[in-house]
């Protein structure tokens, strides 16, 4: 059962990301480009599945591979939903990808970041009462 929360939890996670990135991409990029019921449902389940993709940083592999292979199977999955939804592949959309997967992974690291300093901080006070 805790596999399985774990799946979803990724999947959510992985769902959130993907669908703040489209909406800022036709926000900022393509303004005036309605959505397509096609391109929302393509963008929540392949994001989804990159967030599952992203439980390879889990496992007991090391962090050079891990993120090789994240990055190439993020690559496959964003190809797939291109090709899902007919955009067009071009320099400009590679780059996209290039900028927006940095972005995620900064406010990851971000993420992390914090959480370790607020555990770290509870540590603290815990131990100076004692």
């Amino acid at each position: 059962m805790r596999k399985l929360s774990n799946f979803i939890n990724y999947f959510f996670t992985g769902m959130g990301f993907g669908a703040i990135a489209y909406l800022i991409i036709l926000t900022f990029a393509f303004p005036g480009v309605p959505t397509s019921p096609l391109g929302v449902i393509s963008v929540f389940i392949i994001s989804g599945l990159i967030g599952i993709l992203s439980m390879i940083f889990a496992m007991d592999i090391p962090l050079a591979m891990a993120f090789g292979v994240h990055l190439l199977g993020t690559l496959l999955l964003v190809l797939i939903m291109i090709w899902i939804n007919k955009w067009p592949v071009n320099f400009w959309l590679i780059g996209v990808f290039v900028l927006v997967y940095i972005v995620v992974w900064l406010i990851v690291i971000l993420s992390q970041t914090q959480t370790v300093k607020e555990i770290n901080s509870s540590i603290k006070k815990r131990n100076s009462k004692k």
